[in-house]
Order: structure tokens, then C-alpha cells, then sequence
């Protein structure tokens, strides 16, 4: 099940746990990242250079971290690209996605805030992005994805198709 809307990602009421469009290096310093690590604190940031450097995630691979300030059970980091403002493929964003349904079911997380992932520095394109939300995550329907973004035409992407 998808909802979408514009909005800050870091203000989203009643998820369980909110996404970052991550690098698997840790450091938070641009779009998306940056805002979780201004919300949330350096201390989201520190957590995830620790685990990185432990686990070497890969384009397409999660990881998990604690929320810092803000009112969630932790931050799931979506690794769209290997270094900051790396590259990234729909593919990319496709594991990503597949990986955040099967993570969700593992943990019994029932209501996750998503942005739209690959579409800033990683350059892709907001509809093919938006197809792919809803060709993976629509059809699941034992978790919420709620789809916050600040851009309202990859919004209306997402809520003209569903």
C-alpha cells in the first residue's frame, strides 16, 4: 500500500521508520541525508559511518541506524549509490525497494516513510522512478509505504498511477 504526499521526511507522523537515499560510505551530506543529519543530529551519521565501515554495503543493500533526536525506532538507509553523488540505475533503486518490502516483513515493520530515491544527485528520471514505486511497493499490502517528497511532480506521479 502507498501514500504520497509533499513534505519534510523528517516530520512524517505515525511511521515506524523512515528512509535515507544513502551512499555506502555513511557520511550525510547532501539532499535527503543532510536533512535526516540536521533533524535528527551527527550522531545518525556517526552510526552509519561505523556501519558501513563494519559492513561494506553495496548499491542495493540496507542498512539500519538509530534516529537520533527524532521520534522514530531508527533509520533505514537505502544505498543508492556506493560514494556521495555517485551513480545510480533504476536497478539500483529496484534491489533497494525489493530489499526495504523484505526487511519490513522480517522485522514486522507496518508503516515506513520513503523519499523519492535515485531522483537528486542520482540523476534519474521522477516518472520511470515513480513506476517503479508502484510496480514494487503497490502491490504490498502488510506495510504502509507512506512516499514523502518535497517535489510535488514526482508526487503526482506516484498518486496519478495508483
Amino acid at each position: 500500500m502507498i501514500r504520497a504526499m509533499v513534505g519534510d521526511l523528517t516530520k512524517v507522523e505515525g511511521v515506524e521508520y523512515i528512509c535515507n537515499a544513502a551512499n555506502g560510505i555513511g557520511p550525510m551530506g547532501g539532499g535527503v541525508a543532510a536533512a535526516i543529519r540536521r533533524a535528527g543530529g551527527r550522531v545518525i551519521e556517526e552510526e552509519a559511518i561505523r556501519v558501513c565501515q563494519a559492513q561494506d554495503p553495496k548499491p542495493g543493500d540496507l542498512y539500519v541506524t538509530g534516529a537520533g533526536s527524532l521520534p522514530f525506532r531508527g533509520v533505514i538507509h537505502l544505498v543508492t549509490m556506493k560514494r556521495p553523488a555517485g551513480a545510480t540505475s533504476y536497478e539500483i533503486v529496484r534491489m533497494c525497494l525489493e530489499r526495504l518490502v523484505a526487511y519490513c516483513r522480517e522485522h514486522g515493520i507496518k508503516k515506513v516513510a520513503l523519499p523519492a530515491l535515485g531522483t537528486g544527485v542520482g540523476g534519474l528520471d521522477k516518472e520511470k522512478v515513480a513506476r517503479l514505486f508502484l510496480e514494487v511497493l503497490g502491490p504490498v499490502e502488510d506495510v504502509e509505504f507512506v512516499v514523502v517528497d518535497v517535489d510535488q511532480a514526482f508526487i503526482d506521479f506516484v498518486q496519478q498511477r495508483q
